[in-house]
């Protein structure tokens, strides 16, 4: 169906703001990979998430580029600027993105390796991640460089991509062998063949896989609770074996949290990915029937396919987001158990100085300040309310009388 003037233009807006959104998001995730290149580069997961990323920023550029590579005096288009040279282009780096998702496949599949089969990088670096690359550019790059020789890249309404010219033509498949488009003839299969289609394809596998993983930790989830509470034997009465089954038991917790993290975040990228997609299939759809879409999801499709780079880059902070912030939280208790204890130890001198005229030396202060991590913080903890409970009651007085104010701001 055609759009009004007005309707057009924000069509033809909307992706150069999204497009630049997920450039921004994918070059981060880039810049943050090479800042770290020799730990980061030498893991399957990183590659693989700089390949997803490096197809991902020449497609949002193309797609940020909007309506204006399309031939200019197109119709129904709003500001075309290009030719059929720019149009062609602009369509074969939309296409090469098709890579995209075969990546988010290919993660999920790394995920399963990970965390189902136990797989560790070098394995998955030496097995796996040469036939993932290899699959995925050739029919990434291959598809595009297809549709160029049948010339099936046209105006497609958003932007140049997969369509016959003239936009509503009869293709030969629908008209009994016959065609008089001049350009892209049978576009409407060759969408669904090496875009669409594969592209499903993707998705419901990172379904299944993800399925998959979530039932194998469960399933590792329960054997904990059973090895937890698994009844003693007399053989295992003796110091050695009490601790050979205590290191057991955190090596295995320890092995189910890195597990469950992994299929985490794997289920972010998947859920990235049906966000991406999802309003975009049903739009090509409704066109595939319809012969035209709604106005609302034209929007929503040129809003969620241009913003991948972006929700990816979300995706990947979110990790280091989460220990940061668990860290932070760490270092706030422990330094207002620091401080209390500083102050404790200061009105002790002060105290000391009053009833014997000998000072004596901060040694908790000074200790405290050792602590960095959440159990070093409980221990001194400790240590400053025994050095409460061993004060003069004066000193006491004074500690929760003068000081009672700066104390309670302090441990808040």
């Amino acid at each position: 169906m055609g759009w009004t003037a007005e309707q057009s233009k924000i069509l033809s807006i909307i992706p150069h703001f999204t497009g630049a959104f997920s450039f921004i998001g994918s070059s981060t995730i880039i810049i943050m990979i090479l800042r770290d290149r020799r730990k980061k580069l030498s893991k399957p997961y990183y590659r693989l998430l700089f390949a997803m990323c490096v197809f991902d920023i020449f497609a949002s550029v193309a797609l940020g580029l909007s309506t204006w590579p399309i031939p200019e005096g197109s119709p129904g288009v709003y500001d075309p600027k290009g030719t059929v040279g720019t149009c062609s282009a602009q369509a074969f780096f939309i296409q090469a993105n098709i890579a995209s998702p075969v990546y988010n496949f290919m993660l999920s599949v790394y995920f399963l390796l990970r965390v189902k089969y136990g797989m560790n990088e070098n394995q998955i670096g030496r097995r796996a991640e040469p036939i993932m690359h290899v699959i995925t550019v050739i029919f990434g790059l291959g598809t595009s460089f297809l549709c160029l020789g049948l010339s099936l890249f046209n105006d497609s309404t958003l932007w140049c991509w997969v369509n016959a010219s003239p936009k509503g033509c009869d293709q030969s498949y629908a008209n009994n062998g016959e065609t008089d488009c001049e350009r892209g003839d049978n576009a409407e299969i060759y969408r669904w063949a090496i875009f669409f289609g594969p592209l499903w394809a993707c998705i419901i596998g990172c379904m299944v896989i993800m399925i998959i993983i979530f039932m194998s930790v469960r399933k590792q989830e329960n054997k904990l609770k059973k090895y937890q509470f698994k009844p003693r034997r007399e053989s295992e009465s003796s110091n050695v074996d009490e601790e050979f089954e205590r290191k057991k038991k955190e090596e295995e917790r320890r092995r189910h949290a890195r597990s469950r993290e992994v299929a985490w975040q794997g289920l972010r990228f998947v859920g990235v990915f049906y966000l991406t997609w999802a309003f975009a299939t049903v739009n090509r759809l409704l066109q595939l029937v319809n012969g035209g879409s709604y106005f609302w999801l034209m929007c929503l499709h040129t809003i969620f396919v241009p913003m991948q780079g972006f929700f990816n880059f979300l995706v990947y902070i979110y990790p280091r987001f989460k220990a940061r912030k668990r860290a932070g939280v760490r270092s706030h208790h422990v330094g207002a158990t620091i401080r209390r204890i500083s102050i404790t130890s200061q009105i002790r001198r002060w105290n000391s100085v009053e009833e014997t005229n000998v000072e004596s030396p901060p040694v908790l202060a000074e200790k405290s300040n050792d602590g960095g991590d959440e159990e070093n913080g409980a221990a001194v903890a400790g240590e400053g309310s025994k050095v409460e409970d061993s004060l003069p009651v004066k000193s006491v007085s004074l500690m929760k009388g003068s000081f009672d104010g700066e104390t309670t701001h302090m441990s808040t």
